[in-house]
């Protein structure tokens, strides 16, 4: 789903919080956008680790949801990526997977929480919201750290 100009301008003046969606597969990208427009602006999405670390790196969002099985390099290279070169963003990890060690490795890359996918909705929302203060609150830190 492309995102105009104009939609990232409307959603910026509302001053909805910035999402970044990532995730290979197109339909759930678009549903996804368009559930969670009330909570937030969907400033780009991306099928793919580069694109996600492009459009992360361009954007600067507030949050962004990635999915962890993407071509590209995956979920885990786009989430270091991301960390780095957006560090103000929060990143919130999705995947079917929830192994022990997928699920550290995927805090370790610079994910601040990890999701399963088929989460509500409703939840999904929140889940976003509360990373973003969970990010903003660890940054925090670390600066008088």
């Amino acid at each position: 789903m492309p995102v105009s100009a104009a939609s990232i301008a409307e959603n910026r003046a509302a001053r909805l919080p910035s999402l970044l969606i990532a995730d290979d597969d197109a339909d759930l990208r678009e549903l996804l956008a368009i559930q969670l427009a009330k909570h937030f602006a969907v400033v780009a999405v991306a099928a793919n680790a580069d694109e996600a670390i492009a459009l992360g790196a361009q954007h600067q969002p507030d949050v962004a949801l990635v999915d962890m099985q993407m071509p590209g390099g995956g979920g885990i290279s786009a989430t270091r990526e991301l960390h780095r070169r957006s560090p103000a963003t929060a990143i919130v990890a999705l995947s079917g997977d929830e192994s022990d060690a997928m699920v550290r490795e995927v805090i370790a890359s610079g994910a601040i929480t990890y999701l399963r996918k088929g989460i509500p909705r409703a939840e999904l929302a929140l889940a976003l919201l509360d990373a973003i203060g969970a990010h903003s609150t660890l940054q925090l830190h670390r600066q008088t750290v």
